[in-house]
């Protein structure tokens, strides 16, 4: 797993098994409509099937990793409060948020083909089109409030519930689709 963080809160990120990758894909074309932006919850025995190997397995070393790495506890109890996919087309904005729970996170399924006039394209903020933009404090002198991340298929963002974090829109072809997760933890 790499960490992103010069101070403050930290994200972590690694690459899924591809063939989680394409699970999570086989569950959620049954719901793709061409075109049309929307969210679904992934239900249990999507998260819960494969053992060892499922997803809710991988979510739950996922956060056992990064928590230890970030505070340096051992983990107690790890609880997935949901999971969900977010099928985005072109123009489709996912504006800055924050989740309730203690851990958030999201993994990248698909991504669409980005118009070459827009890659690497900045609104006011300085937030990249089409990437996931984390933004933490404010605007200071030689301090950085804002990190981008451009979404590759298979990787997983991990990062605290309360980081804000949003999309901006992109112009191109496809969809681009995520996997969102929430999780609450207890430490020893």
């Amino acid at each position: 797993m790499d960490f992103f963080t010069p101070f403050g809160p930290m994200i972590g990120k690694l690459t899924f098994p591809d063939a989680l990758v394409q699970k999570l894909n086989d569950f959620a074309d049954d719901f793709y409509v061409q075109g049309i932006s929307k969210e679904f919850i992934v239900p249990e025995e999507v998260i819960f099937n494969g053992g060892e190997q499922s997803i809710a397995k991988t979510l739950e070393n996922l956060t056992q990793q990064y928590i230890s790495t970030v505070e340096n506890h051992k983990v107690q109890q790890i609880q997935l409060e949901t999971a969900w996919v977010v099928s985005q087309c072109e123009s489709t904005a996912s504006p800055m948020h924050f989740h309730s729970s203690k851990i958030s996170g999201v993994l990248y399924l698909k991504t669409p083909d980005v118009d070459p006039d827009q890659e690497g394209k900045s609104y006011l903020s300085g937030r990249q089109a089409g990437y996931i933009n984390f933004m933490s404090g404010g605007k200071q002198d030689l301090s950085k409030s804002l990190m981008s991340f451009k979404p590759k298929v298979g990787e997983c963002y991990i990062f605290p519930g309360w980081l804000l974090h949003g999309v901006e829109p992109f112009n191109g072809n496809g969809e681009r689709r995520s996997m969102a997760f929430n999780l609450n933890y207890q430490t020893v």
